[in-house]
């Protein structure tokens, strides 16, 4: 033998053996393939792959393998300890990552904006199916059928299991049937998410009482008061301590991979708190999911990221895991076979007739109660879940357990074609309609999607003058900007020479956004080598816009004549997200005091030139918010081409141009009054360039800020405008706005 040692499974975990490791690594390897396998063919047949998934565990368990081979079953899954505890710690970790992504889908806001309606459908979607389901398993379930806890604890149980829905079977539907953002989809949504959280808090408090061995008053009360204290505290302290946390990843450990740790951390933690405080440990990982879901600073792009961890391994090996506890001969029993008859009818039953009582109680049509019905009667992988924690900690038999998740399996097949059905024929009103319609333009929106703004400053007037715009542009809007001082190596790299150096710019940029409702101010200062790059990488992080005054970071050799600093050049070319450029006529504004503040600069009228552009919308959305803040009027002009141009056209096709023209400015006039500004649209013949052209007519309205778009760039590559804008921009007497990169890298809609 050679005198190297040999790893094998007790040298990597002490009481593990060779066999104990090679079994299971086989076990994950037929599950995952099984899972998978079976998930995604099932989902073509337009099934939640979940159903599959679970089949896979059962092919191999005792219903199908365990009957067909039992010396083959029992060597794959052996029932020593040992080697099931493996196995179920992997499916262990499939639940925390599906408990942490249905936190996630919980909608505060959501739950909040639809109030007393959606308590009123969830109570009676927990109350009825809860007090059936209770009734049933009291008085009909036979004793053999039971384990060894307490016929009460079991029953509570039972009522539990039958009170819970499932979000995520019901949000997938809802986006199928395309109802999702409809007034009966949000409802259902809000009314499910009530029912999850308050399933959870029951759940809780009965799997204490089981651990605890005995009911009594005493120990439900403390159960009780147990979960409201994790819950409530959970939500308020954990939240703001959570987002502290997450902050500081965030500044000190830029990126995706730092939170998606984070997330887990906290998830992890906060089950082992739950278990250690005799609650349910789901219950803590749930309650993450809900309170990352709130923070600002969370990159909801990284959902996409545990959904691929979850969904494609860990989940998999979960219900595979909860197939093979399912034993369908049992089911095969009459007696068996009559209780789950009657548990099924008893938990279809409690669902539709509580939402619907729920529904009409909050004033809802028969359609929609039936609709709310038949959403929250889906059960799917919670309920997968809830059974295998009550088969776990030995409140369910293996024949209720079979019972819970065939439960599971019938409601998830029921709901897709129900809700066709019914959600149909709840006609749309026209105030959904409006809603719809503006929820569609918010989605659609520049400004409406933006929220972190990066701005590179020096403290310079522009960047000042940026400062003012942000506070005009996102008001009230709840948007992150961030004040970033990067250092091209003069000022040295320590952090304390560092932070002395950046003191007194951020401070004049961050003056003119100190304590503006919706704008949370943060700092970032670093030294780079390569200040653009610093920039980009750092822009490259989840930002959605990137907002510049156009002298910042100009360098010591650069002429003054140049308006545009190579660092804005190369910012802009190179930016992943949308920039917003900002320049006064020689790069100062008039009013900048001893102290290096800019006087705050007053929006009276603002010039947005359409510059034959109909896609001139996201310009258009700067100028109205700007207008807003100031009650400011916008006119929307379009300059039409010289007459000696125009008279070398046909009259049909002049009088083309004008209409064209007209219905630009038109749709700007109209986006203009939704934004609550007063737009004035106006189509001017003209015998100026069009650059001269806009010069004029600012300076006879007396314009105060001029807005534009532009995605061109100059084949010399010196910055992005076109020679009529860098015309426009070294001759203009007011601020001057340009938006740039919104055609090749867009908003990530929300």
């Amino acid at each position: 033998m050679s005198h190297h040692a040999v790893l094998g499974a007790e040298s990597l975990v002490p009481g593990i053996t060779h066999d104990n490791l090679l079994l299971t690594l086989l076990q994950l390897a037929l599950l995952l393939f099984l899972a998978r396998g079976l998930g995604h063919a099932v989902a073509r047949l337009g099934i939640p792959s979940v159903l599959g998934e679970l089949l896979a565990g059962v092919l191999v368990g005792p219903s199908i393998l365990g009957k067909l081979s039992p010396s083959a079953f029992e060597w794959l899954f052996p029932p020593e300890a040992l080697q099931r505890n493996l196995l179920d710690m992997v499916a262990f970790i499939g639940v925390t990552l599906l408990l942490v992504l249905t936190g996630l889908e919980i909608d505060l806001p959501l739950i909040a904006s639809k109030g007393r309606t959606a308590l009123k459908v969830s109570l009676g979607g927990i109350i009825v199916p809860f007090a059936l389901g209770m009734t049933t398993a009291w008085l009909l379930v036979p004793g053999d059928l039971l384990t060894d806890a307490p016929r009460l604890t079991f029953a509570l149980f039972i009522g539990t299991a039958l009170s819970i829905s499932a979000i995520p079977v019901i949000a997938k539907v809802l986006i199928e049937l395309r109802v999702i953002k409809r007034d009966i989809g949000q409802l259902t949504l809000a009314a499910g998410m009530v029912d999850d959280a308050i399933g959870w808090i029951l759940l809780s408090v009965v799997a204490g009482l089981a651990t605890s061995g005995s009911v009594d008053i005493g120990v439900a009360l403390k159960a009780v008061v147990s979960v409201v204290a994790v819950v409530g505290l959970t939500l308020t302290v954990g939240r703001r301590v959570f987002g502290f946390v997450l902050r500081w990843v965030d500044v000190r450990l830029p990126g995706e991979q730092p939170k998606l740790t984070l997330l887990l951390i906290a998830a992890f933690g906060m089950a082992a708190l739950t278990q250690a405080l005799g609650i349910e440990a789901v219950l803590g990982t749930f309650l993450v999911g809900i309170v990352f879901g709130t923070l600002k600073r969370f990159d909801h792009r990284l959902v996409d990221v545990i959904e691929s961890i979850a969904l494609s391994v860990f989940a998999p090996i979960f219900f595979a895991r909860a197939g093979i506890a399912v034993d369908l001969g049992a089911l095969f029993t009459p007696r068996v076979f009559a209780v789950g008859m009657i548990v099924l009818a008893v938990a279809i039953a409690g669902k539709f007739i509580g939402a619907y009582a729920g529904s009409m109680w909050a004033g809802l049509s028969r359609f929609e109660g039936l609709s709310l019905g038949a959403g929250m009667n889906a059960r799917g992988a919670l309920e997968i879940i809830i059974a295998t924690i009550g088969l776990n900690i030995g409140v369910l038999s293996t024949e209720m357990y079979t019972i819970i998740v065939m439960v599971a399996i019938v409601t998830s097949l029921m709901a897709p074609p129900i809700l066709r059905y019914t959600v149909a024929r709840v006609p749309l009103s026209p105030t959904e309609r409006s809603r719809l319609e503006r929820e569609e333009r918010l989605r659609k929106s520049f400004l409406g999607n933006v929220r972190r703004v990066l701005v590179p400053t020096r403290g310079g007037a522009n960047s000042q003058l940026a400062a003012q715009l942000l506070a005009r542009m996102f008001h009230g809007e709840d948007v992150e900007v961030t004040a970033f001082y990067v250092a091209d190596g003069s000022e040295g790299h320590d952090d304390a020479a560092l932070d002395r150096a950046a003191g007194g710019p951020l401070e004049r940029f961050e003056h003119h956004l100190r304590g503006v409702d919706g704008i949370e101010l943060r700092r970032l200062v670093r030294a780079a080598g390569d200040p653009v790059a610093g920039v980009l990488s750092e822009a490259a992080l989840g930002y959605d816009l990137v907002f510049l005054g156009a002298t910042e970071m100009r360098s010591r050799d650069q002429s003054e004549s140049v308006l545009f600093s190579r660092f804005v050049d190369a910012v802009v070319q190179g930016s992943s997200c949308p920039v917003l450029v900002v320049s006064t006529r020689a790069g100062e504004p008039t009013g900048t005091g001893a102290d290096g503040l800019v006087a705050p600069i007053p929006l009276r009228r603002v010039l947005l030139p359409t510059l034959g552009e109909e896609a001139n919308r996201e310009a258009a959305e700067v100028a109205f918010a700007a207008a807003r803040a100031d009650d400011a009027s916008v006119d929307a002009v379009h300059f039409l081409l010289p007459a000696s141009i125009r008279a070398q056209m046909s009259v049909a096709v002049a009088d083309d141009v004008r209409r064209v023209a007209e219905g630009v400015v038109a749709k700007e006039a109209a986006l203009g009054r939704q934004a609550g500004v007063v737009v004035n649209p106006e189509v001017v013949p003209t015998e100026l360039s069009i650059e001269e052209a806009i010069l004029t007519y600012a300076s006879e309205i007396d314009a105060d800020l001029i807005v534009f778009r532009s995605d061109e760039r100059h084949v010399t590559q010196r910055a992005f405008f076109s020679h009529q804008l860098d015309h426009i921009l070294s001759q203009a007497r007011c601020p001057v706005a340009i938006v740039s990169g919104t055609s090749r890298s867009g908003i990530r809609a929300r």
